[in-house]
């Protein structure tokens, strides 16, 4: 099994840089969290290829059933996941943790987590290609 992670990469003074990891072994997911621990580093979009796919109700394209957004900012990890069975979660962080806004996900403060369990949670998603049980949700709809 495995997934495949989309983010970008803004740099000062430079264009915008597309990013693609495929991740297929635990220590790509390692590799995944230490290319996200760049400051400069977007939440990236990670769909895992063994999740069906579905028609989409707007577009009537086939589309992923799921999509996991995974950020690390300032230290901590965030994860947000949506699903049929998970309508739109995210993680029961640190309160420490600070809020984040990008385009097309938002943070709330408080829920980011440790690196250590962002990275287990990866790892247990890559292994089983449904919402990691590692970490406690909420539901964000």
């Amino acid at each position: 099994m495995s997934f495949t992670a989309h983010w970008h990469v803004y740099r000062p003074d430079e264009l915008p840089a597309e990013e693609t990891l495929v991740v297929e072994t635990p220590a790509d997911v390692d590799h995944l969290v230490a290319r996200l621990s760049d400051p400069d580093s977007s939440p990236a979009m990670v769909f895992h290829s063994a999740r069906p796919e579905i028609v989409s109700e707007w577009s009537g394209e086939t589309v992923d059933d799921h999509l996991l957004w995974a950020l690390v900012h300032k230290g901590f990890g965030y994860l947000d996941f949506h699903s049929p069975e998970h309508v739109s979660c995210a993680l029961v962080g640190d309160p420490a943790s600070e809020g984040y806004h990008y385009d097309y996900v938002d943070y709330d403060p408080g829920s980011g987590v440790a690196l250590d369990l962002f990275t287990r949670a990866l790892k247990e998603f890559l292994r089983t290609a449904e919402r990691p049980t590692c970490a406690e949700w909420r539901d964000t709809d």
